[in-house]
């Protein structure tokens, strides 16, 4: 790799915000399928920082708060900004009384959407909070914030 191309990945001026928008250079992604195909995207680099693809060029993505978005969930699976259904791994809360999912060992924050479709499954026992999902009762733990950066597992 080039020291030209590298240089590119570092500035790409791609920025994902902590509700689920894209930023180039300061301006909102607005279009559609340009949205759907940066969601689609996402990966953890070699480095472990957060990056996106486009065909076969990728580039590195500063996130704000989370790289990844669940849209709704169903039973115990939450589907992703990208299309992608994942299995729940736990659920926490976070700043600004968000919630959190860890989904395939990473943390993916819900959106206002798919947090409020949770509102009639919550349930409060003594100070605790849980939601009943797909005849399971998952705990709501506390989020620590953004994960750091790491490289990916390798597959098996």
């Amino acid at each position: 790799m080039t020291l030209d191309l590298e240089k590119l990945r570092e500035q790409s001026g791609l920025r994902l915000d902590k509700e689920g928008r894209f930023w180039h250079r300061g301006s909102e992604v607005t279009h559609a399928r340009t949205l759907a195909v940066l969601h689609q995207g996402i990966h953890r680099a070699p480095d472990g920082r957060w990056a996106t693809r486009i065909g076969k060029e990728w580039a590195y993505l500063e996130v704000e708060d989370a790289a990844l978005f669940v849209r709704r969930i169903d039973g115990t699976r939450a589907q992703l900004a990208s299309g992608e259904w994942a299995e729940i791994e736990s659920l926490a809360s976070g700043a600004d009384d968000a919630l959190y999912a860890r989904v395939r060992g990473e943390r993916a924050r819900l959106t206002r959407t798919a947090q409020l479709a949770l509102a009639d499954h919550l349930h409060e026992d003594r100070g605790a909070f849980s939601v009943e999902l797909g005849g399971r009762r998952w705990p709501i733990g506390h989020d620590p914030g953004p994960d750091p950066a790491h490289p990916p597992k390798k597959k098996k």
